[in-house]
C-alpha cells in the first residue's frame, strides 16, 4: 500500500490575505517612487536635463523595469523633481518680503536663486529655457506672481528704474546663466560678479553704482573652451 502523502505546508504568502499583498506592495511602490525621485534630484543638479531614465534608475539601485513603471520617460520625473525646485524660488521672493529695505530683499531674493542654479544644473536649464514649452508655461507664471509683489515694492519705493517690470526676473535669470554654466567647475562664484552688474543696471539711476564683489577674468579663453564643451 502506498503511504499517506505528507500534508503541504503552505509558503507564508498563499496564507497572507488578499488585503495584506496590496498593502505590501503598495509599501514598496510608494518607497521606490521616493528613492527615484531622489535620485533624480541628485542626477539632474549634477548632469542636467541630458541625464536620462536609466541613469536615474542606477543612481536609485533599481532595476529600468521598476523606474518605467512609476515615469513613462524622463520628463515626467523631471517635472516633478522641477516642480519642487521651482516652487522653491517663489517661496524664496514671500519670504524675502520680511526684509525691511525693498532693496536689500530684491538683492537677497536674486542671489539666493542665482546660488541655487550655481548648485543645480538641471534648475539652471529649466529656467534659462532648456526644458519644452509645456515645462515653461507651467513653472513661470507662479515665478512671476511671487516676483511681482517684491519687485513693485522697491519700484515704489524708488529703488528700482521705473521701467522695470517683473518679467525682467526671467531675463535676468537668463543673462545670468551662461556665466554660471561656462564657470561651474573652474570659477563657480563668479556669477556674483555678473550679477552685481546686472542689478546695477536694474537700480535706480539716483542710487550710487554697486561695487562688484569679485574681479574679471583672467583666463578668458579657458573659460570660453571650457563652456562650449558642454
Amino acid at each position: 500500500m502506498k503511504g499517506i502523502p505528507h500534508a503541504r505546508h503552505p509558503h507564508p504568502s498563499e496564507t497572507m490575505t488578499g488585503a495584506d499583498r496590496p498593502r505590501s506592495t503598495r509599501k514598496d511602490s510608494v518607497r521606490n517612487r521616493a528613492r527615484l525621485v531622489e535620485a533624480a534630484r541628485d542626477v539632474f543638479a549634477r548632469r542636467g536635463l541630458d541625464a536620462t531614465l536609466d541613469d536615474i534608475a542606477r543612481a536609485a539601485g533599481l532595476g529600468t523595469g521598476t523606474a518605467y513603471r512609476h515615469f513613462p520617460n524622463k520628463q515626467a520625473i523631471a517635472a516633478e523633481v522641477l516642480a519642487d525646485a521651482t516652487e522653491e524660488i517663489a517661496v524664496d521672493a514671500r519670504e524675502a518680503l520680511d526684509i525691511e529695505d525693498p532693496w536689500q530683499a530684491l538683492v537677497t531674493f536674486f542671489e539666493r536663486n542665482a546660488a541655487r542654479q550655481a548648485r543645480d544644473r538641471g534648475l539652471y536649464e529649466i529656467l534659462t529655457g532648456q526644458g519644452d514649452d509645456e515645462q515653461q508655461e507651467r513653472i513661470w507664471p507662479g515665478i512671476i506672481a511671487a516676483v511681482t509683489q517684491l519687485l513693485v515694492r522697491a519700484r515704489q519705493a524708488g529703488a528700482v528704474r521705473e521701467d522695470a517690470e517683473p518679467q525682467d526676473v526671467a531675463v535676468i535669470f537668463a543673462l545670468l546663466g551662461p556665466v554660471i554654466e561656462m564657470s561651474r567647475t573652474t570659477t563657480p562664484d563668479l556669477w556674483k560678479r555678473y550679477l552685481a552688474l546686472i542689478l546695477d543696471g536694474l537700480r535706480a539711476t539716483t542710487r550710487p553704482a554697486l561695487p562688484t564683489p569679485a574681479p574679471p577674468l583672467q583666463t578668458l579663453p579657458v573659460i570660453l573652451k571650457a563652456g562650449k564643451s558642454r
